[in-house]
């Protein structure tokens, strides 16, 4: 168990926020796996665009106001609320869970996922860089934004305001397992690399891969990233 949490164990640091004056409880939970929504919702926020772990990662840290109001210490009454969750202690194992199974609509989620083998970059979703505050911009404007300051990032080029260079948190795919089936039957299969070389896992049988069918496979379920 230790050594589980030595490697899987991550924080999350979840906040309520109430738009009336800006007082911001904040609660730490810990983590072993993210599990990642596939919904309708999240889907349907990027109908122009392939859907990517990235997608998941900004939904799933996405700031959500709540549907009903919620008691402020400081306003001492019930205020709109938003609520979010960021990543505010990284572990050095990620394991992400793409949530494919809709038991409440009786159905597999199919739809492909792609996701990087090399760089995820968990920087921009640290507190300091994704928590909401009163005056923050729209989820889109915000996206706008931690794209330039990706850019910025790589090219080496000076930000505006070095408060706002997140710093890069980057990881590795390791590991995927896949799901084959249906909702109610199915079968599991994983990818693991050892060194630089990839092995498809099969039960008992075990055969050489390469990187580009693990990242074109379907039914990816859960992914395995080391931290640099």
């Amino acid at each position: 168990l230790d050594i589980v949490k030595h490697l899987f164990e991550g924080t999350l640091r979840s906040v309520s926020l109430c738009e009336d004056c800006g007082c911001k409880r904040s609660l730490q939970e810990p983590f072993i796996n993210v599990s990642l929504p596939l919904s309708e919702d999240s889907m349907l926020r990027y109908t122009s665009r392939k859907m990517n772990v990235q997608h998941c990662l900004n939904h799933f840290t996405a700031p959500e106001r709540l549907g009903d109001p919620i008691e402020c210490p400081s306003c001492q009454k019930k205020t709109p609320t938003k609520k979010q969750q960021t990543f505010s202690r990284l572990p050095k194992i990620l394991c992400l869970h793409l949530k494919r199974f809709d038991a409440a609509k009786n159905k597999k989620i199919s739809d492909f996922v792609s996701f990087p083998a090399f760089g995820l970059d968990m920087g921009p979703l640290l507190p300091h860089w994704r928590e909401v505050t009163m005056d923050s911009p729209d989820e889109a404007e915000r996206e706008k934004k931690n794209m330039k300051k990706k850019k910025n990032n790589n090219d080496g080029s000076d930000s505006e305001d070095d408060d706002t260079a997140y710093p890069q948190v980057m990881y590795d795919l390791y590991g995927t397992v896949n799901h084959r089936g249906t909702l109610n039957q199915g079968h599991y299969v994983s990818n693991v690399k050892v060194g630089t070389q990839w092995y498809h896992c099969n039960d008992a049988h075990i055969s050489n891969s390469e990187e580009s069918e693990v990242l074109r496979s379907d039914g990816a379920y859960m992914l395995f990233y080391i931290r640099r």
